[in-house]
C-alpha cells in the first residue's frame, strides 16, 4: 500500500504551530399532615436530582484533547519535506507539531491543505511545487496509545500525474501508533476504489521495507467536495487485542480487531498522522483525545 520513500522522520522543529450545565429543578408541595417528613423527603429527592444532573453533565462534557494543533489563520506554508531534510537551512519552515517527510502542509482559507498535488521536489517555501502527490505527515509527539483521532476532511479530488501512477489506494489515510515507516496502523478513510480499510504494517517485506496485513474493510463512497466528520478510535483490551473503529458523522462505519495472529499487535504508543496519495485535500478540527 505504501509509496513512502523509506526516509525516516527524526528532525526536531522549533516553530509555533501548536495551541492549543445547569441542573434541573424539582418542585414539591407538602401535605398538611406529615409536612416535616415530606419536606425532608423533598430535599433529599432534590439533592439526588442535582447530584445526578451534575454527574451527567460532567460525563457529557468532551474530554480535553491531548493534542489540538492550531491550523488556522492567514494563508501560509506551515512546513514541508524540505524542512524535514534541511532543518538548519535559512528560510526553512519548521513546525513543533508536525513532521512532513513528503509533500507540503499549508493553511489556506482558514483550514489545513495539502496544496495541489504534484511531482515536484519542494524548496524552502514550496514555491516551485508541493510534492504532495505523496504526502506523509506525523506528529512529533510519540506518546499516543489508546486514543481517538477526530477531524473534518474534504477530498477535493484525485490526480494520476503525481510522483507515482494512479492506484486504487489513492486518497487520504490516518496513521495510528506510528513507530516507523515500516511499523504502524493505517486507516484509509477515502480511497479511489470506494473502500474504507484498516491495515497493520510490520517490518520485513517488499512494501518499502514492510508488509501490510488487512484487518478489516467496508464499502464507502467518497463524497468528493463535501466535508466529512470522522472519529478514528484505537484501544487495547485484555489479551493484547487491538481494536480500531471508524465513525463518520457519529455513525460507526467500520470496526476491526488485531488479534496478533498475523504478526504481533502494535501495543506501544507512537505518533499519529495523515497520508495522502495523488489527492488534493483539506482538513480541520484535528484533535487527539484519550480513549
Amino acid at each position: 500500500m505504501d509509496r513512502y520513500d523509506g526516509r525516516t522522520a527524526d528532525a526536531l522543529g522549533t516553530a509555533d504551530e501548536s495551541h492549543p450545565a445547569a441542573a434541573p429543578s424539582a418542585s414539591h408541595r407538602a401535605r398538611r399532615r406529615g409536612g416535616g417528613r415530606g419536606r425532608r423527603a423533598a430535599l433529599l429527592v432534590t439533592a439526588a436530582v442535582v447530584v445526578a444532573a451534575g454527574t451527567w453533565a460532567g460525563l457529557a462534557r468532551s474530554r480535553p484533547p491531548m493534542f489540538a494543533p492550531r491550523l488556522s489563520g492567514p494563508d501560509r506554508l506551515v512546513t514541508n519535506e524540505f524542512a524535514h531534510w534541511n532543518p538548519r537551512t535559512p528560510g526553512t519552515r519548521l513546525s513543533r507539531d508536525w513532521d512532513v517527510t513528503s509533500g507540503s502542509l499549508f493553511v489556506h482559507r482558514g483550514v489545513a491543505w495539502s496544496g495541489v498535488p504534484d511531482a515536484a521536489v519542494p524548496d524552502a517555501g514550496s514555491s516551485r511545487g508541493t510534492g504532495s502527490s505523496v504526502f506523509r505527515m506525523t506528529t512529533r509527539r510519540r506518546d499516543f496509545d489508546d486514543v481517538t483521532v477526530s477531524l473534518r476532511l474534504r477530498n477535493l479530488g484525485l490526480t494520476g500525474t503525481g510522483r507515482a501512477a494512479a492506484s486504487e489506494i489513492d486518497g487520504v489515510h490516518v496513521f495510528l501508533r506510528w513507530q516507523s515507516p515500516e511499523k504502524l496502523y493505517v486507516v484509509s478513510l477515502n480511497r479511489r476504489d470506494g473502500l474504507m480499510v484498516v491495515k497493520k504494517k510490520l517490518p520485513g517485506g517488499d512494501a518499502n521495507g514492510g508488509t501490510y496485513v488487512t484487518l478489516g474493510q467496508a464499502r464507502y463512497a467518497v463524497p468528493y467536495g463535501r466535508w466529512q466528520a470522522f472519529r478514528v478510535r484505537i484501544a487495547t483490551s485484555g489479551g493484547g487485542l487491538v481494536t480500531v473503529t471508524v465513525a463518520r458523522d457519529g455513525r460507526q462505519v467500520l470496526s476491526a480487531t488485531d488479534d496478533g495472529s498475523e504478526g504481533a499487535a502494535i501495543l506501544a504508543p507512537g505518533a499519529v498522522g495523515l497520508r495522502g496519495d495523488n489527492c488534493d485535500f483539506e482538513f480541520t478540527g484535528f484533535r487527539v483525545t484519550r480513549t
